[in-house]
This record gives C-alpha cells, structure tokens and sequence, in this order.
C-alpha cells in the first residue's frame, strides 16, 4: 500500500501559471519572466512552454510538476520575484487527451500566424462531468478546426475543463465553439482567450513524459471516461 502511495504521488501533474504584469512593463517583465523559466528545470518542476494570451493574462507558461513544495517555492521565487508582476494565478490538470501531432505543430503555426488558436474554458454541470468529458471528445472531424487538447480541471475556481483549438480563422473557431462545444451535454458557460504566441521551453524527455503520462490511456484518463 505504502509503495503504490508513493508511485500516486510521483505523477506529476500539468500547471498553468498566468501571469499578469502592469502596464509600462510588458517587455521588460515577459523577457524576465521567460529567462528565468527557460533556465529553470529540475526533477520537481520542467516549465514545457509559454504562450501569451489576448484576454485572460499577459503571459502564461505551463510545467510539468512532481514536487509541490519545490513549485511553491518556484512561483515565489523565479516568477513572482520579476520587476512588472502584478499577480499570478495557477490551474491544475491531472489528466485528459490531446492529439500530439498538433501539439507539437502548436510553436510554428502559431507564432508565424499561420492559423488561430484559442484556450477555451468551460463550466460543466455537477454531475454530468463524465458524459460532458466524453461528448466533447466524441465531436466529429470539422474542415476549418482542430482539437489539440481536452484537460480536466474540476477543482479550479476559473473552469471545470479546458479546451484548445487550433483553426483556420477566427470565425470558423466562434461557429465551432457555439455550434458543437456549448450546445454539448453539460456545458453551462465558455470563456475563450486567443494565444499570440508559443515558445517551448521542453527538452525531448518532458515531452515523452508529457505524453506518456497525460495524453495516452492511463488509469488516470481513464477515470474520466
């Protein structure tokens, strides 16, 4: 029992990290913000990239976490600590499905603007978690759109799921959004934010675990089923 607690607790879990920083110091703070991060890596916490995002914040990173006391400390000290940080705000996910080709097409398409991309957040209706999870995954194939990813996020304050979406434009991605994913069953209420651009800051080894953990069947995922 004591060995198969310890293995629960070294799965790591995906962090969101937003980041808003006050006006007048936007490219000071974000070359800061990314520096520090992309230099940071450790076994408790491997920042796997950063984004910046129209409406929601100023800039947001995401990292692999194993170790709370150490990202505690992280947030303290290598993010909170930048000259231009007004307030930050963090979203856990434990697990969900992506489609690993467009995540990892996500940095040149873009930030060379080639398509639109956008992090939608969604209200689910307690108790309709499963069926809500399942329909948004079961959504058939649309010319314009691609899903990358669907996380859980049930205990976070901002959502109960996320949702990114990669397409040709904008229009096709708002027709998609009120067309398939708010009419699903369980959704109660959406809020999307456009992502200007992406960097990864992974090295090859977060990245396999990214997938191995997160993004192919596990006991986890499969709990969400």
């Amino acid at each position: 029992m004591a060995e198969a607690t310890a293995t629960q607790r070294q799965r790591p879990v995906l962090a969101f990290v937003d980041c808003d920083i006050f006006s007048g110091k936007d490219e000071i703070a974000r070359e800061q913000l990314l520096e520090n991060v992309r230099r940071y890596r450790t076994q408790g916490v491997a920042p796997l990239w950063a984004n910046w995002l129209r409406h929601r914040a100023d800039l947001r990173f995401v990292c692999l976490v194993r170790d709370f006391p150490e990202f505690n400390n992280f947030i303290l000290d290598v993010v909170r600590s930048v000259d231009g940080v007004r307030e930050t705000s963090t979203i856990l996910s434990f697990g969900g499905r992506a489609d690993l080709d467009a995540l990892l097409d996500l940095e040149m398409e873009v930030s060379q603007s080639q398509k639109v991309a956008v992090s939608v957040m969604i209200d689910v209706q307690p108790g309709m978690d499963r069926r809500c999870f399942q329909a948004l995954l079961d959504l058939p194939p649309h010319p314009d759109v691609r899903l990358v990813w669907l996380l859980n996020t049930y205990h976070s304050e901002q959502a109960d799921l996320q949702l990114f979406l990669i397409g040709k434009n904008l229009s096709a991605i708002t027709g998609y959004l009120m067309s398939w994913v708010r009419t699903a069953p369980g959704v109660v209420d959406t809020e999307m934010d456009t992502v200007l651009e992406w960097r990864f800051l992974a090295n090859p080894d977060n990245i396999i675990e990214l997938c191995e953990m997160f993004f192919t069947p596990n006991p986890r995922v499969a709990e969400l089923k």
